[in-house]
């Protein structure tokens, strides 16, 4: 099938093939739509639930793609000032003083040992 008929054509949900669409994604920005999402579970579930979504789920896999990835590693700073401007210094020390040992000390790492200004 091609372009031109495309229009006329439900079914056909692209004209270029898949590879061109990955090509051009930048993986390494979804912490901008994690973030936007943050605002929403914050306003239905509290902060804690926003921490929970954002820093023991989406923060621990962005660090962990970012050892292996250096456009995640260039991203996680951005990261994380963007998760300190959300939340204030007390809701984040609570949220990392209420995990498990093995999550807080990474969670503190992460945190405290990169922090943006």
């Amino acid at each position: 099938m091609d372009c031109a008929r495309a229009s006329s054509d439900r079914q056909v949900i692209a004209c270029l093939p898949l590879q061109h669409y990955i090509a051009r994604m930048q993986f390494e920005k979804v912490w901008i739509e994690q973030r936007k999402a943050t605002g929403a579970i914050r306003r239905r579930f509290g902060a804690t639930g926003a921490l929970d979504y954002l820093l023991g789920e989406k923060l621990i896999m962005f660090a962990n793609a970012a050892r292996d990835d250096p456009n995640f590693a260039k991203e996680l700073p951005r990261f994380l000032a963007a998760i300190w401007r959300m939340f204030n210094q007390y809701e984040i020390a609570g949220y990392i003083a209420s995990r498990k040992p093995a999550t807080r000390r990474s969670l503190r790492q992460l945190l405290y040992s990169l922090k943006v200004a």
